[in-house]
């Protein structure tokens, strides 16, 4: 039934895209960008199911080459649909943002969401902020910046969209789709993170599929880097920090984070699926041979950008069933670098543990557990409402200056507390998690005993308990520590979504307060373009990176004016 229902949304696609403008679309250029989608789908075909569910943005970008095959008699028998003027986005903007005195600020436009299509291209998720004096620049996925660059564009297509405010976040400008550069052969797939250095400079890092060859026989997958020097006005097109084979090769979940003690140093975090193993012949020092191999990894700039050296290899397993994935970056006030991310064991069902390690430039760094025996939430993969959480911490460092220098900070959701039999769940329970936090005092070689609950209601000790979810974490210039995350306390069913932000100032506890938001229902699975478990797996927060303030922004998906998914931000003291 799923799929019929599948095949009937394309024929609306197809029956309902609307055309104003004259200009066809050049079936050369879309022909390459369909060969370039088949070819990151034939390489996340050749991973196994387990494998494959771990992935994030590869998955996104197969799924989205199915619709994208199907779709072309249509778009080329069709003119580009015309953009909204921008007066009329910039008045659609200013009204949401009146709306707005009191909580969350609107940071996409949701006037643009339907311009192509009823059932197509408005789905924005999985946010990133960065915040350098009284400039804010967020990044996030969009499925409708794909629909605009591919029906209006000249070059590549790119699924990321970009906004940026000029008053600390009080009012953004959404700025459409990053630019994918002339290279027709571009993807710019998606997983934003967002870092700056100064109030001018600020930067962005995406996965990335391109072609070192015109005609593509050459794919390769990697992190692309795109960078604005006037404050997130203008962006310039993309440039691979890292590429490797795409035939053999899927990189997926990037991180990116600026050192604050030299904001010419950038580093950049990836997890590589590595299908080399495969290969016959056997190429010599193949790490994994026939199996699969799945590395935390890390690239670095020293010169804002420009250069890029490595990777560095954190950790790698060779296995069919276990995984790594999800890392972060934190960089301390001297320089060193620390990195956390998840291993699961029989991934999606078996124990996890979240790994850091540290290192300096040009030293070698070593893995150390955090934290054992974690409880995945909801059925280990999926949450009620059939959306994947399988990856919800974030770290960071105190770079303060104050006495509280140097203490590193990590958050994650936990369903240890309480978990009721599920029969039809992939694990036979479902886990109502909470939001934990532990901290180092000694650079990450010691932890927290045990770990503190950061939301503040507790689980139910009968029936049902809430889910809370995909934590963000910041300390800001004072060094208070605040995170953030999806909640459903508010909801005896568990199933409407709210938001909620703790702080803790000078070491005391986490104070608990709820972002003015009207709570919503899972909004997955409402757009063509996106996978259907999809919901993002995480959203930023952050603070002042040149410490000029105090204070933390985030931004976050929420349930649109038109019933769709649209970016907030949300600032606090």
């Amino acid at each position: 039934m799923k799929s019929r229902l599948f095949l009937s949304a394309l024929v609306c696609v197809c029956a309902t895209l609307s055309f104003t403008a004259n200009a066809q679309v050049d079936p050369v250029r879309f022909n390459a960008i369909k060969k370039r989608l088949q070819q990151v789908a034939d390489t996340y075909h050749r991973f196994p199911a387990a494998t494959q569910q771990m992935m994030s943005g590869t998955a996104n970008a197969a799924y989205l080459s199915t619709y994208v095959n199907r779709l072309q008699p249509a778009i080329l028998q069709k003119a580009a649909a015309a953009r909204p003027s921008l007066a009329t986005a910039l008045a659609a903007k200013a009204a949401l943002a009146a709306a707005s005195t009191t909580g969350p600020v609107a940071v996409s436009n949701p006037s643009n969401d339907l311009d192509f299509s009823s059932v197509g291209g408005f789905t924005q998720s999985e946010t990133s902020t960065g915040m350098c004096g009284s400039n804010v620049v967020v990044g996030f996925n969009d499925s409708g910046s794909y629909a605009d660059t591919l029906l209006n564009g000249t070059g590549g297509v790119s699924f990321s969209g970009i906004a940026v405010s000029h008053n600390r976040g009080v009012t953004f400008t959404d700025l459409g789709p990053v630019p994918p550069g002339s290279n027709v052969n571009n993807f710019l797939e998606g997983d934003p993170l967002i870092g700056c250095s100064d109030a001018s400079n600020f930067y962005y890092s995406q996965l990335f599929a391109t072609c070192s060859d015109a005609a593509c026989n050459s794919p390769q997958s990697g992190v692309a880097f795109s960078r604005s020097s006037d404050g997130g006005n203008t962006w310039s097109n993309p440039k691979g920090a890292l590429l490797k084979n795409g035939i053999w090769h899927s990189i997926d979940k990037d991180w990116m984070v600026v050192d604050p003690s030299n904001g010419k140093n950038i580093y950049i975090s990836y997890t590589d699926f590595d299908y080399t193993g495969f290969q016959f012949p056997l190429p010599a020092g193949v790490p994994c041979p026939n199996n699969i191999r799945i590395g935390i990894e890390v690239v670095a700039s020293h010169d804002g950008g420009a250069t890029w050296k490595g990777p560095v290899v954190l950790d790698h397993i060779c296995s069919f069933t276990d995984a790594l994935q999800g890392s972060h970056l934190a960089v301390d006030s001297k320089g060193k670098v620390y990195v956390a991310w998840v291993y699961c064991a029989n991934f999606p069902v078996g124990v996890r543990e979240i790994r850091v390690s540290s290192f300096v430039p040009g030293s070698k760094p070593s893995p150390y557990v955090v934290a054992t025996g974690i409880t995945g939430p909801g059925d280990t993969y999926y949450l009620q409402g059939e959306f994947r959480d399988f990856l919800g911490i974030d770290f960071a460092v105190d770079t303060s200056g104050t006495g509280t220098d140097g203490i590193l900070y990590l958050t994650w959701d936990d369903g240890r507390d309480k978990a009721l039999p599920d029969p039809f769940s992939t694990s036979g329970t479902y886990a109502f998690a909470d939001i934990l936090a532990s901290a180092s005092f000694d650079g990450g070689v010691s932890w927290s005993f045990f770990p503190v609950k950061i939301n503040s209601d507790n689980q139910p000790r009968v029936g049902y308990g809430h889910d809370h979810y995909q934590p963000g974490l910041a300390v800001d210039s004072k060094g208070s520590v605040a995170i953030c995350w999806y909640d459903r306390r508010n909801d005896v069913e568990n199933f409407a979504s709210g938001r909620f932000c703790a702080e803790s100032v000078n070491g005391g506890v986490f104070t608990n307060f709820p972002v003015n938001i009207t709570t919503f229902a899972p909004v997955h699975a409402t757009d063509v373009f996106v996978n259907p478990v999809y919901e993002g797996d995480y959203d930023g927060l952050t603070t002042d990176f040149t410490k000029t303030s105090s204070g933390f922004i985030g931004s976050f998906q929420v349930m649109g004016s038109k019933s769709n998914p649209d970016v907030q931000a949300f600032s606090f003291q």
